[in-house]
C-alpha cells in the first residue's frame, strides 16, 4: 500500500503533468492476489478520477485543440505512442485504442515524453517553462531499467518524476527496488507503491498529491 504520509517533492510554480503509461501484456494480470480485476482497469478508473480533477482546475482547457487534459505517452515492446491529451470527453475512446501487449522497455516512452515536452515548451527560456511532472505508472521492472536509471539520474532543474508501481509479487518487488535505488540518489524522483491496492480512489488521491 502507498504510505499515506508521502508528500510531493515538487516546488511551487506552474506545473505540466504528463503521464508515461505502461501498456505491456502484464497489465492484463490481476491487480492483487485477491482481486481478479485487470491492472489496466484499475489504472483506468484511477486515471479517470485524475483527469476529472485536472479538468476542473484547467481554466484554459476549452480553448485547447483536444480540450486539454493529461498529456499521455504509452510504452510497450520497444514502442511508444503519444496519445495526446486524456480528458473526460475522450478517455473512453482513447483507452479503447490501447493495445495491451508486449514486453517492458521504458526508454522509448521516456524519450517520446521528453520530446513532447520540448516540442511544446522548448522554445521558451528555461526559467519560463512549467515544471515537468512525469508520472510513470508501471507494474514491473523494465528490460532497460539500467538505461532509464541513467537517463533520469540527470533529472534536475524543472524535471520531476513520480514512479507509481502497481500489481504484486516478485515483478512488483523487483521494480520497486530498482526505482527506490534511483530515488535514494535523486531528490527529483519519488516512488509510490500500490502493492495489491485495488481501490482506484486511493491510487488517484495519492497521485494527485504528487502532481497537484
Amino acid at each position: 500500500m502507498v504510505a499515506p504520509s508521502q508528500t510531493s517533492n515538487v516546488p511551487e510554480g506552474e506545473k505540466e503533468p504528463m503521464l508515461l503509461l505502461d501498456t505491456t501484456g502484464s497489465m492484463n494480470y490481476p491487480t492483487s492476489a485477491n482481486d481478479e480485476t485487470p491492472r489496466k482497469d484499475t489504472v483506468r478508473e484511477a486515471i479517470s478520477l485524475i483527469v476529472d480533477a485536472l479538468g476542473a482546475e484547467d481554466s484554459q482547457a476549452a480553448g485547447e485543440e483536444e480540450g486539454g487534459g493529461l498529456r499521455t505517452v504509452t510504452f510497450a515492446d520497444g514502442r511508444a505512442v503519444d496519445m495526446g491529451d486524456l480528458n473526460p470527453n475522450n478517455l473512453s475512446e482513447k483507452w479503447g485504442d490501447i493495445r495491451w501487449a508486449g514486453g517492458t522497455r521504458i526508454m522509448p516512452g521516456w524519450n517520446t515524453l521528453i520530446d513532447t515536452y520540448q516540442d511544446e515548451f522548448g522554445q521558451k527560456p528555461a526559467e519560463e517553462r512549467p515544471l515537468l511532472l512525469a508520472l510513470v505508472i508501471t507494474d514491473g521492472e523494465a528490460d532497460d531499467t539500467t538505461q532509464f536509471a541513467q537517463a533520469i539520474s540527470a533529472a534536475a532543474g524543472g524535471v520531476y518524476i513520480v514512479a507509481a508501481l502497481i500489481g504484486y509479487g516478485n515483478e512488483h518487488d523487483r521494480a520497486l527496488a530498482a526505482y527506490q535505488r534511483i530515488e535514494t540518489t535523486n531528490a527529483h524522483v519519488k516512488v509510490l507503491t500500490f502493492a495489491g491496492e485495488t481501490n482506484p480512489q486511493v491510487i488517484a488521491d495519492a497521485l494527485m498529491r504528487m502532481i497537484a
